[in-house]
């Protein structure tokens, strides 16, 4: 029986060292013993060298139950080279090999074929454990149509298989056997079941735009620019906020390229899926304006965004865009405005201009009345002073920090601004804009002067 064969016959199978190979045969070895004694014995000793060495170890007493771990004196002595045996002391009793019967080369076969596959999960493991996130080229080998289904991938360059589940497919993709695409590598399981993949992919991920956008940009790959935020909903948009460290590069007309150059292929991989592409501002509201107006809403059309007003203590932004971009802003379900939450951090409330607009009016009613203009006044004029210093009115921190951010120095500045455009001019709400008016109107004296 050439044992002595399969060590090396595996060794080159498995591509494992022969010492591995001696290693899990002598396990085998010891499995097979089991199996003919009994799964509770391990008085067993398996020496390969040249050739195959079994031992039955046995305990030496005067009296026992069972004779396959203990032995008497007498006999034990041709087992030994000592001159006397006490009870206590043990023996070890070579096994003929043969007496496992003909099954012993397929017993072996079986617990070298578990143990390399052991070794093989271990070694595949270590080597992708740390390349979670990565983005991998693979083709598909086929498809199951189980509960828990979806398509095994051969990922290149190695061959070695992959799992891509149906609910990490972008909604509606669908692959034939043969197809080569790309697959984020999301989890790497360190044991699996019989017929389990160990590598689970991905293609409907966010950190899958993010990896090919690393991988196809090279302004983002050496750091010039940087991902701030991403929002998806798989198959149709991407949200992407860019950063960059040089003000002279714009992120956007770079990512994109010459007529799409750079953003086609990435989009291509998707499944065309739109990627709008929004510069980070550290100013809320101009983040919050470059988001709306990069929202391909309206076919062909910019969403223009009228008024912002923060609730910095809620941390929530009401925003004013016009009448037809309000329903398909917040999206089916309010989907696209959590979207553009995500992106921004900011909780996001969508006002119709009309509803604004009334706003506006009553508020210029009020201001009017403070500044005592009529249907027939051309002009307001200040009476007090020719200048008066914003910083000589009782405006609280917060007013004298705004008004001075939007460069204003003077009162009588102020006054020539309707509310609706100090309020834009400011950047502040309408009902904010009307605490500034009442200060004023508490502290100056205005006149009409008539035609």
């Amino acid at each position: 029986m050439a044992l002595g064969d399969i060590i090396e016959e595996f060794a080159k199978e498995n591509k494992i060292s022969e010492e591995l190979a001696e290693q899990i045969l002598s396990e085998a070895m010891v499995t097979a013993y089991k199996k003919k004694y009994g799964k509770t014995y391990e008085n067993v000793e398996v020496k390969i060298d040249k050739k195959i060495n079994m031992f039955q170890v046995k305990e030496v007493a005067e009296e026992f139950e069972d004779d396959v771990t203990h032995i008497k004196a007498d006999e034990a002595m041709q087992y030994t080279k000592k001159k006397s045996l006490d009870p206590g002391d043990t023996v070890k009793i070579p096994i003929d090999v043969s007496q496992f019967g003909r099954q012993i080369a397929q017993i072996v076969k079986q617990v070298l074929k578990q143990r390399v596959n052991e070794i093989q999960k271990d070694i595949l493991y270590s080597e992708f454990a740390n390349k979670t996130g990565q983005v991998f080229p693979g083709k598909v080998k086929s498809m199951t149509d189980s509960r828990s289904g979806g398509y095994f991938i051969s990922l290149e360059p190695r061959g070695v298989e992959a799992f891509l589940p149906y609910s990490e497919c972008i909604p509606d993709e669908s692959f034939d056997a043969g197809d080569t695409v790309k697959f984020f590598l999301l989890e790497v399981k360190q044991f699996s079941r019989k017929g389990e993949s160990q590598l689970i992919l991905s293609r409907k991920r966010e950190e899958f735009v993010k990896e090919l956008l690393r991988l196809n940009i090279p302004e983002i790959t050496d750091g010039t620019f940087t991902i701030r935020a991403i929002a998806r909903k798989p198959g149709e948009v991407s949200k992407v906020v860019i950063d960059t460290l040089n003000d002279s590069i714009d992120p956007i007309s770079v990512t994109v390229g010459k007529q799409g150059a750079r953003i086609k292929p990435i989009r291509s991989e998707l499944g065309s899926e739109r990627i709008e592409i929004i510069r980070w501002n550290e100013e809320p509201r101009q983040l919050i304006t470059n988001a709306v107006k990069a929202s391909r809403v309206l076919k062909a059309r910019i969403a223009e965004v009228y008024n912002i007003d923060l609730d910095m203590e809620h941390h929530e932004a009401h925003i004013v865009v016009a009448d037809e971009f309000l329903a398909p802003l917040i999206g089916k379900g309010g989907s696209h405005q959590k979207m553009i939450e995500k992106v921004t951090s900011w909780k996001i409330h969508f006002r119709p201009y009309s509803e604004f607009e009334v706003e506006i009016q009553e508020k210029q009613r009020q201001v009017d009345q403070i500044l005592g203009i009529t249907s027939e006044t051309e002009e307001v004029e200040v009476i007090e002073e020719d200048k008066i210093p914003i910083s000589v009115l009782p405006f609280s921190p917060e007013q004298m920090e705004i008004l001075r951010n939007a460069g204003f120095e003077d009162v009588v500045e102020i006054v020539e601004f309707s509310i609706e455009d100090l309020a834009a001019r400011c950047g502040i709400s309408l009902d904010s804009a009307m605490e500034i008016w009442k200060v004023i109107e508490s502290n100056v004296e205005i006149e009409e002067e008539e035609a």
